[in-house]
């Protein structure tokens, strides 16, 4: 093409240097004119331009045919081909070219080394790196509502699917987004996390996916927290999002690179009807320092299947080589990238460079090596391949829409918030373009919602750890954003946008349609707890202010700033401001050290435990084939006491050793034991910790045990000596430690059984915990547990543990074991055959021999591989010292016993004392000031629920009397002010205006209703009224301005900033009142003698 016209766009950013509307060269789309003259193809912001335009020489209405997906080279994109476009005519368009063209030259910063072969045309429009971080405004989409679009979202979704189906793959359904086997994430973020197992090796063969050769699905996938977080972006740019979905098509060592390959292609370009000439392939160029060679068998694959030279681009080991993690499964990958610009131009020089006009939409990953320890790799006996491809920038390619966020992915949500807040529509815009900030919330809250949605909709509730913090901050940032920017009323926000989603995306994935009541109460109810978020924090400060004031410190230490803010999510500046109310201080360098010391534990911790004790599954193999290892046995675990054992092997996190010798002290080891009496963590019980000696000769300190493969890995470091394979040592669990495991563990049992008794047989176990604190047990049920209905748990518990029952435990038959009736097991969980059966009173063989009868409803039946006491008189007392929700139909119980459980009911005999001075204590201030330290010290009280509604309303029977006592004051003492008042204006029947102390208390409210009276019943006179003394320490004032002073010019601000300046502390209130209290009480006589002299300044007496 030798000549061009450039519409030059009114109002485009200054940054964008008039490249296009947008500030990208995604505008530069030639369109045939007359006289073969090029315009550009406008975005839908630059829809307002020119009221004067002359009518354009091409039709791009509506009526636009579109019988293909996507636009040719020399065709305008059908997002753009919405409504007929106003066009400078081409003799202004012309005149505007080589200023704008001269702009695009002089400001590009593309590498003239990586362009310099490209044609001119093609070497347009490169923007500095810095700037294509964002995309900005692109649209606006209410005065361009798209049309319904060829390519639906759910029709991609399902073509995709169905294109595999036929192809030989399983369609499997998409995982929960809440991992429940994996404890390294926090979420599902990628479609391969449910099938590591497979390629770790490590599946089992009763697994369904066992025999998997060929999978496909669409997996939901959240990146909000831990190491993948997208959160902090979402809403800023076009692309990003917390919840997303990812297709993918995986071969389980079945096919291998050309199939993949060709099968990618054909579906985007065949299938979907992609442009070919806006694809750009990828592959993997290879490392010398990790001898790693080109992946020239994908580059040649690619161009086998059509794509030119050109088009083809060798990668680096960030961008195109896949790692599962620091060890395990990786291979070279080859990535598919999209571009949205198109027209005839090269992109090539954009991809990877961070420009959302040219988007990855395709990874595939060729697993062909393990990654070893020690960073080497080695070869895959099979291999596998893995492929993920971004749903919504699929779905974008498709409707030939720049931003994701301009699909119908998300605009059915975006019309929903418009009708809830009654907002402008969404246009599209970003940064400085999105002015008022409003498309921006629309982003923030259609992303949000979708994943409070999916995850809650799997399990995960908000709360203040883990996944569930990610939760609760996500949700919080939502609302945040509703209420600023949309004036959205908290409370059920969320819940109201929610219906949309569910019609949207239920039939895909049901789960959101079953869960639908219980997400939108469960939205409601934190949205409503908003306002509440700091209570919990504020009550651990005041304990800390409270004892640093006692012991006659001047701060807080900075290990309890970082607790606040560790634990309760307490910003540290909020903690540092709090402190100086208290005369307290701060010091940073202190909350730093604290902060480094904990993530320096956490570090020492994960490595002991996970980094240097984990072992692969070529290790697992190694194991068993080559070194010809036994597996560890570990029936001894059941047995009280210690236990000999041999050394086989040490691992060091590299591989398996001899010996440690030469190993420093404190290094992180792993130590395989032929048997071993230590518990490996399983079935919601903690690992135990102890000790394996050598007597005299070496001690090795045991952190954590846990089984891979039926090798139990024993983490922790040799604190002295040397150990070698063939040691005859000593395994000393901490019987201190697994006592009360034991007995927590038995207590869960006893428990559930009890709950079943009192609350029937729809009780079902759906999570548990036991460490050496404490129990804690979650269960399904429609309702709160009752007070009565706790009362009843846990004294038929505390019957069964003095019965002294014996603990009996046998392995079964799986099928003979699920026929003993009444027997309880976790739904889902997956048992081994034979199976673990514990009873708890009665003979495991009395119930096999009559597994039907009746009376063994009566009895505690579990399966379970855990540690349990001989007989239940050793648990002494089990405490129910908390009942909650977690989540819609999930309670929770958490209980003490043995030991703990005395010592909770110890404090609750103290606490009780407490009240007994309380009582004691006569009406004033001093009562009135223990009441409030008490109700703290009550919500902080960890005992048991019953004893702790006893103690509840007593206390609540004491605050009552003291209530009374106010009012009775309040009522006496608002009288005698009105009576002062009264009684002054009587005497001097002309005064306008009073100004004196009261013979009050500090009695706001008293005030407060005398100020009423004057503004509703003698509106012309003034009063400025003052109560407290120097021996209460505070001061209430109020005033009340009447018609004869402010039509002097007297206001009540003013007045009331005058003494406030003096007594300390602010006031507030509306023309023509104001009340306020100050704390220097000492001031009192000199704040009465500063407002009456301020008054008649103002009035010249």
């Amino acid at each position: 093409m030798t000549s061009a016209a450039t519409v030059l766009v009114r109002g485009a950013r200054a940054r964008s240097l008039a490249l296009s509307c947008g500030g990208r060269g995604h505008g530069l789309l030639p369109l045939p004119g007359s006289s073969g003259a090029f315009v550009l193809a406008l975005t839908h912001s630059c829809r307002s331009f020119h009221d004067s335009a002359g009518p354009p020489d091409l039709d791009l209405s509506p009526s636009l045919p579109h019988p293909q997906p996507h636009p040719q080279p020399g065709t305008l994109p059908l997002s753009l081909a919405r409504t007929p476009l106003p066009l400078l005519p081409r003799s202004k368009a012309a005149a505007a070219l080589a200023s704008s063209s001269s702009r695009q030259k002089s400001h590009s910063c593309a590498d003239p080394d990586k362009t310099s072969s490209l044609p001119s045309s093609q070497t347009t429009n490169t923007f500095p790196k810095r700037t294509r971080a964002r995309f900005h405004s692109t649209s606006t989409l209410h005065t361009a509502v798209m049309a319904e679009p060829k390519w639906p979202g759910a029709v991609v979704r399902k073509t995709f699917l169905d294109f595999f189906e036929k192809r030989g793959h399983t369609i499997v359904p998409s995982s929960s987004v809440v991992p429940h086997n994996d404890p390294t994430l926090l979420f599902t973020n990628a479609g391969m996390n449910q099938f590591k197992p497979i390629f770790l090796g490590t599946i089992s063969k009763s697994d369904p996916m066992y025999p998997l050769k060929r999978a496909t699905d669409s997996q939901k996938c959240i990146r909000a927290g831990g190491k993948h977080n997208d959160l902090d972006d979402v809403g800023k740019d076009s692309y990003h999002h917390t919840f997303f979905e990812m297709l993918g098509n995986w071969s389980f060592g079945d096919y291998f690179k050309k199939e993949a390959i060709e099968m990618s292609w054909e579906l985007l370009t065949k299938v979907y009807g992609l442009d070919p000439a806006r694809l750009y392939v990828s592959y993997f160029e290879g490392n010398p320092e990790m001898g790693l060679e080109p992946d020239l068998e994908a580059k040649s694959l690619w161009q086998s299947v059509g794509v030119p030279d050109d088009h083809i681009l060798p990668g680096n080991m960030k961008d195109n080589f896949w790692e599962m993690g620091d060890q395990g499964p990786c291979g070279p990958c080859s990535e598919v990238h999209y571009d949205k610009v198109g027209g005839g131009r090269n992109a090539a020089h954009l991809v990877n460079e961070d420009d959302p006009m040219v988007v990855e939409i395709w990874n595939n990953v060729f697993i062909q090596y393990d990654r070893q320890a020690d960073k080497s790799l080695k070869s895959l006996p099979a291999k596998h391949v893995d492929t993920g491809m971004g749903f919504e920038r699929l779905v974008s390619a498709l409707q030939d829409t720049v931003s994701n966020y301009a699909t119908d992915i998300f605009t059915p949500l975006f019309k929903r918030i418009e009708e809830v807040t009654g907002a402008r529509p969404y246009t599209d815009k970003y940064g400085a373009d999105d002015a008022d900030g409003i498309d921006t919330a629309y982003r923030v809250v259609a992303d949000h919602i979708r994943l409070l949605t999916f995850s809650m909709s799997d399990g995960a509730v908000p709360n203040n750890d883990g996944r569930g913090y990610v939760l609760r901050r996500v949700l919080r940032r939502g609302v945040r954003y509703a209420r600023k920017y949309f004036n959205a009323e908290i409370g059920s926000f969320f819940s109201k946008i929610l219906p949309a989603l569910v019609d949207q995306m239920g039939e895909q994935f049901p789960e959101i349609v079953k869960k639908q009541q219980d997400i939108s109460e469960i939205l409601d109810e934190e949205e409503a707890a908003f306002a509440r978020t700091l209570d919990r924090g504020e009550a651990q400060f005041e304990k800390f202010a409270n004892a640093a004031v006692k012991k006659g410190e001047k701060k807080l230490t900075g290990a309890e700033v970082w607790r606040l803010y560790d634990t309760f999510g307490f910003p540290v500046d909020l903690t540092k401001l709090m402190a100086e109310e208290r005369k307290l201080e701060i010091d940073d360098e202190e909350v730093k050290v604290a902060q480094e010391k904990a993530r320096e534990a956490s570090k020492v911790v994960k490595n002991a435990t996970q980094t240097f004790a984990k072992l692969s599954v070529h290790e697992i193999a190694e194991l068993e084939k080559q070194l010809n290892i036994a597996r560890t046995d570990d029936e001894a675990k059941f047995v009280k006491g210690d236990s000999k054992a041999k050394v086989q092997l040490i691992y060091d996190g590299k591989g398996f050793i001899k010996s440690t010798e030469g190993i420093a002290e404190n290094t992180p080891l792993g130590l395989l034991l032929d048997k071993t009496n230590f518990y490996a963590e399983s079935g919601g019980q903690v690992a135990d910790s102890g000790r394996i000696v050598i007597d005299d000769v070496a001690e090795f300190k045991v952190l954590d045990v846990q089984n891979f493969g039926g090798y139990i890995v024993h983490s922790g470091y040799l604190e002295y000596g040397n150990l070698s394979s063939g040691n005859e040592v000593i395994c000393e669990y901490d019987e201190l430690r697994r006592s009360p495991i034991r007995n927590n563990h038995t207590g869960t049992h006893i428990l559930n059984h009890s709950l079943r008794e009192v609350l029937g047989d729809d009780i079902n176990q759906k999570g548990s915990l036991v460490d050496n604190e404490k129990l804690r047990f979650d269960f399904s049920h429609k309702t709160g547990v009752t007070i009565p209905e706790l009362k009843k748990i846990e004294d038929f518990s505390n019957s069964y543990i003095r019965q002294n029952g014996k603990i009996y435990s046998k392995e079964v038959d799986l099928d003979l074991a699920k026929g003993i009736e009444g027997v309880r097991a976790v739904f889902g969980e997956t048992y081994p055959n034979p199976v673990r059966v514990v009873s708890v009173g009665v003979d495991v063989d009395a119930l096999l021999a009559n597994p039907k009868n009746s009376e063994w409803r009566k009895v505690s039946v579990e399966f379970c591989g855990g540690t349990h006491v001989e007989q239940t008189g050793l648990i002494k007392d089990l405490v129910i010292v908390e009942e909650s929700g977690i989540a819609k139909g999930i309670r929770r119980i958490i209980a003490y016993t043995g030991d703990a459980a005395h010592q909770v009911q110890r404090e609750a005999a103290e606490f009780s004392k407490r009240l007994d001075a309380l009582e004691a204590l006569p009406f004033g201030p001093e009562k009135e000031q223990e009441i409030k330290s008490t109700q703290h010290a009550l919500n902080q009280l960890t005992i048991s629920t019953l004893t702790k509604e006893d103690i509840k309303k007593r206390f609540d029977k004491i605050v009552k009397s003291v209530t009374d006592e106010q009012k009775k004051r309040q009522k006496a003492e608002s009288k005698t002010a009105l009576d002062t008042v009264a009684a002054h204006f009587e005497k001097n029947k002309d005064s306008k205006w009073f100004v004196g102390q009261l013979p009050i208390s500090a009695n706001a409210k008293a005030i407060g209703e005398v100020v009423k009276h004057f503004q509703s019943k003698d509106k012309e006179r003034s009063v400025y009224l003052f109560g407290g003394s120097k021996n209460e320490g505070a001061v209430a004032h109020g005033v009340y301005v009447g018609t004869h002073l402010s039509s002097q010019g007297v206001t009540a601000e003013q007045w009331a900033s005058q003494v406030s300046g003096v007594i300390g502390g602010k006031s507030g209130g509306k023309e023509p009142t104001r009340q306020g209290q100050g704390t220097n009480a000492e001031k009192l006589d000199e704040a009465v003698a500063e407002a009456e002299k301020w008054l008649k300044e103002k009035l010249n007496i």
